[in-house]
């Protein structure tokens, strides 16, 4: 497998964009933007920060419920897609293209999202700071909500190899679980027409235990921590963590 550290520059501009709004139906997205809204329970107009937002779907969701929404991300055909259906159902929201690290506002949300699997694609100091940067972002009290692979959530179900579709899409996954750095690698196969195309992942797999250190040490406390989108008690074997914590 391919060791390329930073693979979503490519991932992410390739069959993977085409394909990745058609994984999450209209049914799921409004799923989770209520999961959100009951976990966080903020007031009408409170500053939410999308982190990294892709395509808008959460954003210009959590916009339409009346939330200041802002979104953030480094792939500008996915922050172009994002404005389009903004401006297509008169939204206001803001967004701004550059690394998830870099957030350029300081105590200003109430609120930061990440969801989707989007976190652990960076090195061990790039993960630590990116939740600097969304500790420094947030007001004192705000709330982080974070959706994750674990350990605990990953392990049960681990395959070295699956095989999924979406459309006319054949998706072949193989995949390496490296036990020394932590780190999950896959390598996505695309057959579309005939035609394979190949792309790399790697995410850091941290376990909850480890996950929890690294936020405290960035500032964050008073966590709850969910296993499903119907707010199911998280533990060992459920399907995902979706995790709240505050600034304190």
């Amino acid at each position: 497998m391919s060791s390329d550290i930073e693979w979503w520059r490519k991932f992410y501009r390739g069959t993977w964009q085409d394909i990745q709004p058609l994984m999450k139906t209209p049914e799921r997205t409004h799923m989770e933007a209520d999961f959100i809204e009951d976990a966080l329970r903020l007031e009408p107009h409170a500053e939410i920060l999308d982190v990294p937002c892709g395509e808008g779907r959460l954003t210009t969701e959590l916009a339409s419920r009346g939330y200041r929404m802002f979104g953030i991300d480094m792939n500008d055909n996915f922050l172009k897609e994002a404005k389009t259906e903004a401006d297509k159902r008169k939204l206001d929201i803001t967004l701004h293209e550059s690394d998830m690290r870099q957030i350029p506002w300081e105590r200003k949300f109430d609120a930061v999202i990440c969801m989707w699997s989007s976190f652990g694609y960076l090195d061990e100091a790039g993960n630590a700071d990116f939740i600097k940067a969304v500790s420094h972002s947030l007001k004192k009290g705000g709330i982080f909500l974070l959706d994750t692979p674990v350990a605990e959530t990953l392990y049960p179900i681990y395959q070295s190899r699956s095989w999924s579709s979406v459309n006319d899409v054949i998706i072949l996954t193989d995949r390496s679980l490296n036990h020394t750095t932590g780190r999950n690698d896959e390598d996505f196969t695309f057959v579309q027409a005939g035609k394979r195309t190949t792309y790399h992942t790697s995410i850091r797999i941290y376990s909850y235990r480890e996950l929890m250190n690294l936020l405290k040490q960035n500032g964050f406390g008073d966590f709850k921590a969910f296993g499903s989108l119907s707010k199911d008690e998280f533990e060992f074997g459920a399907r995902k963590l979706l995790l709240t914590a505050r600034t304190v």
